[in-house]
């Protein structure tokens, strides 16, 4: 049976107009993030710093004897403090004065040759005036008195030096400090230069060199209201302050920092050479630095970064470069000015350029 077609279309007609009838909501802007913030504002913040530090004693002299010989006394206790000059041990000194007897003679030869040939330059000077001798003769002579000048001049020097030797024989300190514990003994031989009798250190005053950052070299070498303390190991204070000694003339290329040396009072001997410690750098800032809490800090892919919100409530990202931290906060040494408003929660739920609330 044949249909119209209009029966066919009537029921898709109502179908859309069922459909078409339903409009959908229009979508509205999406919701602001709330976050809180913490105003920057300038302020004098007292700074602790602490670095790495070795100890160094201001004089380590190792004592040496400058003839060889047998250790023939000592006469300075080990561990014992010693004043500059004062006899530390004795070598055998009869080398020494074998030595110096035969130089002695040498000295005595070579003057009663030169006598000899100044008279025999004498007698032939006469002899060419009345031309009994050939000049050559007389040449010769003269150079014959030189040559036994010289000879005693040598002598003399050798004879010099065998005196030394048996003075040198005698160690004395060459500084004030304390000795150590002896290498050698009594009747041990000891070679010129050569073997270690002891060590001689003083440590009053003694030194802490430390490392700090190139960025940092002007700051120091400017100078300011810095003071140095040492912390030993358990957290003890000392409590004598330092000052700086001097700042190294070169920048280790690998590591990028400049030694800086410290020197600090030791009279009690409570600090030693070769201790391992931390110096404590204490300091007051100007007036207008600034310092935000730690938690505002974002740190990606070796850069560190804070989110700031302007006055129209849109969130911009700075670069800063941070100092060390003051208790909870940490002080900025650029990036931010006074004023700013650095986000401090909700950092994990904005970007740069989103619109917020602030709580």
């Amino acid at each position: 049976m044949y249909l119209p077609r209009s029966i066919y279309t009537l029921p898709m007609c109502l179908l859309l107009c069922a459909c078409g009838g339903k409009q959908k909501p229009a979508q509205g802007p999406m919701p602001r993030n709330t976050v809180s913030t913490f105003e920057v504002k300038p302020a004098t913040y007292v700074v602790t710093e602490t670095f790495p530090a070795t100890l160094t004693a201001h004089s380590i002299v190792e004592i040496r004897s400058d003839v060889t010989g047998f250790l023939e006394a000592i006469r300075a206790k080990d561990g014992s403090a010693v004043k500059k000059g004062q006899v530390l041990y004795e070598v055998d000194r009869s080398r020494s004065m074998a030595s110096y007897d035969q130089a002695k003679a040498s000295v005595s030869q070579a003057e009663a040759d030169l006598a000899q040939k100044q008279r025999d330059l004498e007698r032939y000077s006469n002899l060419l005036k009345q031309d009994a001798i050939a000049r050559q003769t007389v040449e010769q002579a003269s150079t014959l008195v030189k040559t036994a000048e010289a000879n005693l001049a040598a002598a003399k020097a050798a004879q010099a030096r065998s005196g030394t030797d048996i003075s040198h024989a005698v160690i004395r300190a060459p500084v004030n400090g304390k000795i150590g514990i002896a290498l050698v003994r009594v009747g041990d031989l000891v070679s010129a230069g050569q073997t270690t009798i002891n060590t001689l250190v003083n440590e009053d005053p003694i030194y802490a060199d430390i490392d700090l950052p190139q960025s940092r070299y002007s700051e120091f070498k400017k100078g300011g209201q810095q003071r140095y303390f040492i912390v030993q190991d358990g957290g003890t204070v000392y409590q004598q302050e330092g000052k700086v000694l001097l700042i190294n003339n070169i920048i280790d290329p690998q590591t990028g920092t400049i030694r800086v040396r410290l020197t600090f009072p030791n009279k009690e001997e409570i600090l030693k050479s070769g201790m391992s410690a931390v110096v404590q750098l204490k300091y007051n800032t100007a007036d207008t630095a600034l310092a935000i809490p730690s938690k505002a800090i974002v740190e990606l892919l070796g850069e560190v970064k804070a989110f700031v919100v302007d006055q129209h409530n849109v969130v911009q990202q700075r670069n800063i470069v941070r100092g060390p931290i003051i208790d909870s906060l940490l002080l900025i040494r650029s990036g931010l000015q006074a004023g700013d408003r650095v986000v401090v929660e909700g950092i994990q739920k904005i970007r740069p350029g989103d619109t917020v609330n602030i709580k």
